[in-house]
């Protein structure tokens, strides 16, 4: 038997996540009616070591430091970052959240139950993508129902909720800054050097030894304002971003020869001679969350000169007092199936829709200021509820073109100020997130 442990997880508890190896150091989890029972126990680190003679001296001799497995395939894999962010359907232009939760009361989702749904509705939709990595002990001990149901508003606002065994380590990769607490994913998300926002600790409850590396990088992580919005916090953590090598360093030694380390051992333990090719690691798979289809959005336009910034939330999801869209209008998909959001909806946006649709869209909901029609290309055909028709065309100007269903309330945000048609006409610029386009029209009539 090999015990392979990182050692920094919560006090005197078996191993506390995906590749976080045991936090089994404690003399009840190695010891059995006086008899150590692991043929050898693989440690991460020298530091270990200490806290091995502390704890359970006998074990001393079974020790091995041989790095940690897991990290070091993370690290093999940090050449696959864009790849992974392509699979979670992320470019370049959007900043990818991970939100990390171990298990138990005083985890990310058992001490702050609504902050993954407000991480949902409070960033933009075009700037960042929300994926979570839930603990597989939340998952089996909850069961998968339960947590797609307390998840379920947070899903149809656009959250990626990954498996419970496969995807968290190349979502690490590809993300740029994770909201967590005292599992191991936010340990290596530090590691890694991303940004880190804590959300919960085990200090508070004596979950942790107050000696681990994960105690020490618990009280040195900028911690999340749960009364905040979390849209500002989520910018300064980026913007100020100190990394934490020093405290993370502490537990992972002997970084990339842990495969070659840890197979060594096991081969010695069989007593078979080691194959003498090199151990190499193996790429991560790809990421295959779980994912919901956002047809609704409550959209916030500025206008100021001849730009138009766009900014889109989930509109099934509520928001904080702090986390309120200004002055937003509302733009439902056609297929949208809730009705109150159709009835509510200032843009009803159409894909392909058949012909006389805009016109029985706008009779069937009053209150609807226009409808779109996606044709196709870079083609969106607008109809006001004056009876005005318009083609919107677009020229990239940076990062290509965003959404296309931004484009009609760029339009909207521009006439309901009192700008002119003529100013539009001629062409005015939109950014949305870090895209920006030219918007024209080439046509208005009197339908």
């Amino acid at each position: 038997m090999v015990q392979h442990g990182a050692g920094h997880n919560r006090l005197l508890s078996p191993a506390d996540g995906p590749g976080s190896g045991a936090s089994g150091l404690a003399r009840r989890q190695l010891v059995h009616e006086g008899r150590v029972v692991p043929a050898a126990i693989a440690l991460s680190h020298h530091e270990q070591l200490a806290r091995l003679e502390r704890d359970c001296p006998e074990a001393l001799p079974r020790a091995v430091v041989v790095g940690d497995l897991v990290f070091d395939r993370i690290r093999a894999n940090l050449a696959r970052r864009d790849r992974y962010r392509r699979a979670l359907e992320v470019g370049q232009d959007r900043k990818l959240v991970l939100v990390s939760s171990t298990w138990g009361a005083h985890s990310l989702l058992g001490a702050n139950g609504d902050l993954v749904a407000r991480l949902v509705a409070e960033l933009p939709v075009d700037e960042y993508q929300v994926v979570l990595a839930a603990h597989p002990n939340a998952w089996y001990g909850h069961g998968g129902l339960q947590l797609r149901l307390w998840l379920a508003d947070a899903r149809d606002g656009g959250l990626l909720l990954l498996p419970p065994q496969q995807g968290w380590q190349a979502a690490l990769v590809a993300s740029d800054v994770i909201v967590g607490d005292h599992g191991s994913v936010t340990f290596y998300g530090a590691a890694l050097g991303r940004p880190v926002l804590l959300a919960s600790s085990g200090r508070e409850a004596a979950e942790l030894d107050p000696d681990s590396p994960t105690a020490l990088l618990s009280s040195t992580l900028p911690r999340l304002d749960p009364a905040g919005a979390v849209l500002p916090q989520i910018e300064q953590v980026m913007a100020a971003h100190v990394p934490h090598d020093d405290v993370t360093g502490r537990t992972l030694g002997m970084p990339g020869q842990a495969e070659g380390l840890l197979r060594r051992l096991a081969y010695r333990l069989m007593e078979l001679p080691e194959p003498g090719t090199p151990a190499t690691a193996r790429p991560l798979a790809e990421p295959l969350p779980e994912r919901g289809e956002v047809l609704s959005f409550e959209v916030e336009t500025v206008v100021g000169g001849d730009r138009v910034t766009v900014r889109r939330y989930p509109a099934v999801l509520e928001r904080r007092p702090g986390g309120r869209v200004r002055d937003p209008h509302l733009v439902v998909d056609a297929e949208e199936v809730n009705p109150r959001l159709l009835e509510n909806a200032a843009i009803v946006v159409g894909r392909d829709p058949r012909p006389g649709w805009a016109q029985e869209t706008l009779r069937r909901y009053p209150g609807c200021f226009m409808v779109a029609e996606l044709v196709g290309g870079r083609s969106i055909d607008l109809t006001l509820r004056s009876g005005e028709r318009l083609r919107v065309g677009t020229t990239p100007v940076r990062g290509g073109d965003p959404d296309p269903r931004c484009l009609p309330s760029a339009v909207y945000g521009w006439l309901v100020r009192g700008r002119s048609r003529e100013e539009l006409r001629s062409g005015i610029t939109v950014r949305v997130g870090d895209r920006q386009v030219v918007i024209d029209c080439d046509a208005w009539d009197q339908g």
